[in-house]
């Protein structure tokens, strides 16, 4: 980038006056388009006032020309170099290009910007439009010693190497002449290029797109242009975009001019995103979740091994990845890669991915994709995945939408997580929470649970509780041991299941307690059916592996209407009742009422 420099002309005479301090906030020169006298008054008592200031003559397209005598200046320093532009730092060029801009309908533009060769401080900039009058536009910058809010780093203070140069070859690419801009940017003099093949410069992986394209020129005469690398002095390499112009046997020229356009920032930008992208597309092959990425309508745009590995099973990723084009798979950003990429799944269509979830699971993950696509929610799912052979895993899907940045959401990224160990080992926990483990039947805190849950249910017709204590049980642990009264337990919460119906619950309270929630019960009238066929049963022998064994059960039933009674208290009565049969001694059920005495 160009630098401010400023050379000193001579003073005019003027009249001796009190000069006003340079001010940061000088009002601006008039802005009237229309009104050229007004704008070159006004540019004249901006020089007269301020004589510290800096002043360029600026051509219509932006560069900088000398300003003419007609400009009558007091003493101003000059800004030289290409244009003003390349002295202001890099992030206030903006502004400069703004107020250009707003010159064309403004005639006089003012901004605040910082200089090159003092970053720190604010200037203010004036573009006056004086074409009509003294054929340039007036650019004014006044000093100033205010400090930014926000200082920029000092940037190096020389002027930008160009990036765009030529060259003149002879018909065998040996070259005849060479602009200033190609010494800067290669270091090569003339001297040193004069008669040399340009070839020589060339990167050898490269030459043969040189010679393609230098023979396509002299085949045809059309313009040929090709991307290559050309030697610095120093042995560097630039990339460069060539154009060969052929205007050999034309008069007065008999050459091929080459046009030189330095585009290493941008093959740069494209290897570091390369590197990037390699990067990435290592770490989520090695990564041990499942990666899916959707468009908005839902098209696969990547996914990574592990996802096919989680949802089809080894063996099914491994068909899945053979069957893929072997031309190539599918890099992040959906472009081709070379095939020898063999660690990087192929891209499957989303129906063929979630071909293995369960008719349920896949309504399920449908819903959510679409609550994401559209309302750009995320979502977490766990679904169930049924393998070719056989087996049934858990995975879990975490759906988050992808947004552009006005909002709108472009798609949706989603982690696959096989999550069937920790949902078989929760399915265990939550099992032995809820079941009795000898029996299998619920355990006391979950079925008293599921009766209070019954008694606050709206709707509910009614609920009976039959409350059952084995008579004789503890002569058959005594005599034949705890493992047939174990196995007379089974055998007793199978027949308490087979006499109640589907929707009813059956409880262990407790060693040999049971209890059995009778669901939808309008009247004792039906729950005492119910407690006749339990007792029924149990006085049926039991056979066991010891033989067999007579058994009595003493029942208690209790009904109550939804809302009326807590599980405590309905089971309490039952318990009551209970104790009135077992009193009774002829293993038939006792209904419970007002007057039933409470248990102590």
């Amino acid at each position: 980038m160009a630098d401010s420099n400023v050379t000193n002309p001579p003073r005019r005479t003027r009249e001796t006056r009190k000069r006003r301090p340079p001010e940061l906030e000088v009002q601006p020169p008039p802005k009237a388009a229309g009104d050229t006298e007004t704008l070159a008054r006004g540019a004249e008592a901006l020089l007269r006032e301020h004589p510290d200031a800096l002043v360029a003559g600026l051509a219509s397209n932006g560069l900088i020309v000398p300003v003419p005598q007609t400009v009558g200046l007091w003493g101003q320093g000059l800004i030289e170099g290409r244009a003003v532009f390349d002295n202001v730092v890099a992030a206030d060029r903006n502004t400069v290009t703004r107020m250009w801009v707003d010159l064309r309908k403004e005639g006089a533009t003012t901004g605040n910007v910082r200089m090159l060769r003092r970053p720190t401080a604010w200037m203010k900039l004036h573009f006056i439009d004086l074409l009509e009058i003294h054929g340039i536009v007036l650019a004014v910058l006044l000093p100033s010693d205010e400090e930014g809010e926000d200082p920029v780093v000092a940037e190096e203070q020389v002027r930008a190497a160009p990036r765009f140069s030529t060259l003149i070859e002879d018909e065998g690419a040996r070259v005849l002449d060479c602009d200033p801009a190609f010494t800067e940017m290669f270091g090569y003099e003339l001297g040193e290029m004069m008669g040399q093949s340009v070839l020589d410069q060339i990167h050898p992986d490269d030459q043969g797109r040189a010679v393609e394209g230098w023979l396509t020129v002299l085949s045809t005469g059309r313009n040929q242009q090709t991307r290559l690398r050309r030697r610095r002095k120093d042995g560097s390499w630039m990339w460069v975009d060539t154009t060969l112009h052929n205007y050999l046997n034309e008069p007065g020229r008999n050459h091929v001019l080459v046009e030189i356009i330095d585009i290493s920032a941008e093959m740069h930008a494209q290897e570091a995103l390369k590197d990037r992208e390699e990067l990435l597309r290592r770490l989520t092959n090695a990564m041990p979740v499942g990666l899916l990425q959707l468009d908005d309508a839902r098209n696969v745009l990547y996914n990574n091994t592990r996802l096919l590995e989680i949802l089809h099973g080894p063996d099914g990723a491994a068909e899945l990845i053979a069957e893929a084009m072997p031309a190539g798979t599918t890099s992040l950003a959906g472009s081709a890669v070379p095939s020898e990429d063999a660690d990087e799944a192929p891209c499957v269509s989303l129906d063929h991915l979630l071909g293995t979830l369960t008719d349920e699971s896949r309504d399920q993950l449908d819903t959510a994709l679409g609550e994401v696509l559209t309302e750009g929610a995320d979502r977490d799912i766990e679904v169930d995945v049924a393998l070719s052979t056989g087996e049934l895993r858990q995975a879990l899907f975490s759906v988050r939408a992808l947004l552009r940045e006005s909002g709108e959401v472009s798609g949706a990224i989603t982690c696959v997580l096989d999550v069937t160990d920790s949902a078989r080992a929760r399915s265990e926990l939550e099992r032995r929470a809820t079941y009795d483990t000898l029996t299998g039947c619920h355990n006391r805190s979950s079925i008293l649970s599921a009766l209070q849950a019954e008694l606050e249910r709206e709707g509910s017709a009614g609920i009976g509780v039959v409350y059952v204590d084995l008579d004789e049980f503890k002569p058959v642990n005594d005599r034949l041991g705890h493992a047939a009264g174990d196995e007379l337990l089974v055998m007793v919460a199978e027949r308490l299941a087979h006499a109640s119906r589907d929707s009813d619950l059956v409880g262990r309270l407790g060693g040999d307690e049971f209890l059995i929630v009778l669901r939808d019960m309008p009247s004792s009238d039906v729950a005492m059916p119910v407690a006749e066929r339990i007792c029924g049963l149990l006085a049926t022998p039991f056979e066991l592996s010891c033989g067999e064994v007579g058994l009595r059960g003493s029942v208690g039933v209790a009904c109550a209407q939804s809302g009326e009674l807590g599980a405590e208290e309905l089971v309490r009565q039952a318990d009551a009742a209970m104790y009135v049969s077992k009193g009774a001694g002829r293993g038939t059920p006792v209904l419970a009422d007002a007057d039933t005495p409470p248990v102590d």
